[in-house]
């Protein structure tokens, strides 16, 4: 293993460069103590890659490094506990031109899930999975506030997971892309009961949309109930969508009582943009 001075002087650039390297997840490294180490086998492949002048480091300089790319960098910070560094990754990504919906839709989530994934094989223990998330909640309430559009609201937008359903991180990313689109965003969380998101949307204003995320099997009978005590107290022009892992097509979330069912944040995104233009057309019609 080498230092991080011993890699500087192999390279022949300056500690720092060494060191936003290993922050921005472009070295491999591991902490040792209080000190970043690199193998020399993940060394030379850095030398190699930057000899060969490679596409992805090329694209990066021009802001289109792969978005996997960018995913595997942070999650590499992310598993080693490196707040500071996952937050490098980050400003990096949109330092090179990515947008804040590809920062959350392209990296955050697919690292997110790629983490969870390798939690439940056993490739990673579970306090490396939990600090992971708690990383990213800390990261997020970081970067959101600068995309935050001004202005009126384009109306509020409910989002939670049914009672039984434990994954609010997700939610959590969703609801701040939503934010970031102009939308009032109320955040349930995690675990809600059904009664619960009756009482929310009875109290919302200018309620446009609830979206009821589930990504464990067990809490579909919970999905069912919380759009139905929605709708008993929700205006009738109110919509309601299901999403997550669990839910699997516009018949399934149908079957549950919801109108519609999105495979991902890009898709509720997209059907709230074409709710709100259908509503336009009806009022100036």
């Amino acid at each position: 293993m080498l230092t991080l001075q011993e890699v500087a002087e192999t390279l022949d650039v300056h500690y720092m460069t060494v060191y936003r390297y290993v922050r921005e997840g472009m070295l491999p490294s591991v902490r040792v103590n209080r000190s970043w180490q690199i193998s020399r086998a993940d060394l030379k492949e850095f030398q190699s890659n930057k000899k060969s002048g490679n596409k992805t480091s090329s694209k990066a300089r021009h802001g289109g490094r792969n978005a996997a790319d960018w995913a595997n960098r942070f999650e590499s910070r992310l598993v080693d506990g490196d707040e500071r560094g996952s937050l490098a990754v980050l400003e990096a990504a949109l330092r090179s031109g990515k947008d804040i919906r590809s920062i959350y839709i392209d990296i955050v989530m697919p690292t997110v899930v790629e983490i969870g994934k390798k939690w439940h094989r056993g490739d990673l223990d579970i306090f490396v999975e939990h600090r992971a998330s708690r990383i990213v909640i800390r990261l997020i309430s970081q970067i959101t506030p600068r995309f935050a559009r001004r202005g009126v609201d384009r109306g509020t937008i409910i989002i939670g997971a049914p009672e039984g359903d434990l994954h609010g991180l997700g939610i959590a990313i969703v609801g701040d892309l939503l934010r970031c689109e102009g939308w009032r965003v109320s955040d349930l969380g995690a675990n809600l009961p059904a009664k619960e998101f009756g009482l929310a949307v009875k109290n919302s204003n200018n309620l446009v949309a609830a979206c009821v995320v589930a990504t464990m099997s067990g809490a579909l009978a919970e999905t069912a109930k919380c759009i139905a005590a929605m709708r008993a107290t929700g205006d009738a022009g109110a919509k309601y969508f299901v999403a997550g892992l669990a839910t699997e097509s516009q018949d399934h979330a149908e079957k549950l009582g919801a109108d519609y069912w999105v495979g991902g944040p890009q898709e509720l995104i997209s059907s709230l943009d074409l709710l709100t233009q259908k509503t336009s057309q009806t009022t100036v019609s």
